[in-house]
């Protein structure tokens, strides 16, 4: 389901990723120093794997040849499978594996119950210092970025579907993983968590490219990644049956429906497509810039 480490994972071909990280400052490289999986390298969704483009959009996904060159350096190569954890519900882990499907290497999988579990069945950890493995005598890498543009959705997407309509009549389904007060439009996402706004303010100032306004994309259904998909007392995602019972009750019904995830910079969107990737839905796609492009933009509609 969602991935396991065996005895074979000191096999060349195999690479584990410590892809834990903290969004009040403090960081994931001394998380990894700490302690982490024998053998696992890190990488850090945010500081590794991410962008500002020209606009002042922050937190995208990195252009191919910048990937590729992050992957091959941490020894990751095309025939290289992956397997990615974290800690609690932080979706670093899920952000990696949509990244690496996106740029086309599908041999990759999430340890289910990720670093929490793996203490808890107390598991040997390794406090090595290294986070990269790549040095003269490691043989070389080599990553082929292929993107695979259905399973990237874009603002201009996402404003045809609403002006076709398509968001009304089911055709298209916008799940805004955030947390209720997000989606309500009584805060907005910040790497801390919620930030709320003063009670008649429709607009805060968080820093990047402008005001961001608060509320969620037109007709978009709100299912909180975390809740919705893992079960809260061992990290472990829910079986497929369960979340399908939750989506169903939220009239997500049809595996073939084209589903767009998108939160405050595509990140517990992530584990919420990989949720819905394990319920059997195969149509899937992740709006990257999420919030932090849509709320900033005054040309693109909202409700609150």
């Amino acid at each position: 389901m969602a991935g396991r480490i065996s005895a074979n994972q000191n096999k060349p071909e195999i690479r584990i990723i410590d892809a834990r990280w903290r969004g009040d400052g403090s960081s994931s490289r001394e998380l990894y120093q700490n302690g982490h999986l024998p053998d696992a390298v890190q990488l850090d969704w945010q500081s590794d794997l991410s962008w500002t483009d020209e606009r002042g959009v922050r937190d995208l996904l990195l252009p191919p040849q910048r990937f590729a060159q992050v992957m091959e350096a941490a020894g990751i190569g095309d025939e290289t499978t992956v397997i990615a954890y974290a800690d609690t519900d932080y979706s670093g882990a899920a952000r990696l594996w949509w990244a690496l499907r996106y740029y086309g290497h599908h041999s990759v999988a999430i340890l289910d119950g990720g670093w929490d579990k793996w203490l808890s069945e107390g598991k040997p950890i390794s406090t090595s210092k290294n986070r990269f493995i790549a040095s003269p005598s490691t043989k070389p890498y080599h990553f082929t970025a292929r993107p695979q543009s259905h399973l990237l959705a874009t603002a201009a997407e996402i404003k045809v579907a609403l002006e076709q309509n398509q968001v009304a009549d089911g055709v298209v389904r916008l799940v805004d993983t955030r947390p209720p007060e997000q989606y309500a439009g009584k805060a907005v996402w910040t790497p801390k968590g919620s930030r709320f706004l003063a009670d008649s303010a429709e607009t805060i100032q968080i820093g990047g490219r402008g005001p961001m306004r608060a509320g969620h994309l037109p007709g978009a259904l709100n299912l909180h990644a975390s809740p919705t998909f893992l079960n809260q007392l061992d990290w472990t995602y829910l079986p497929p049956a369960a979340i399908q019972a939750k989506l169903s009750a939220t009239g997500i019904v049809q595996p073939q429906q084209r589903i767009i995830t998108y939160c405050g910079v595509g990140i517990s969107a992530s584990l919420g497509l990989f949720g819905l990737h394990l319920a059997g839905f195969s149509n899937l796609a992740l709006y990257d810039a999420s919030w932090e492009e849509w709320g900033t933009d005054p040309l693109y509609p909202i409700e609150r």
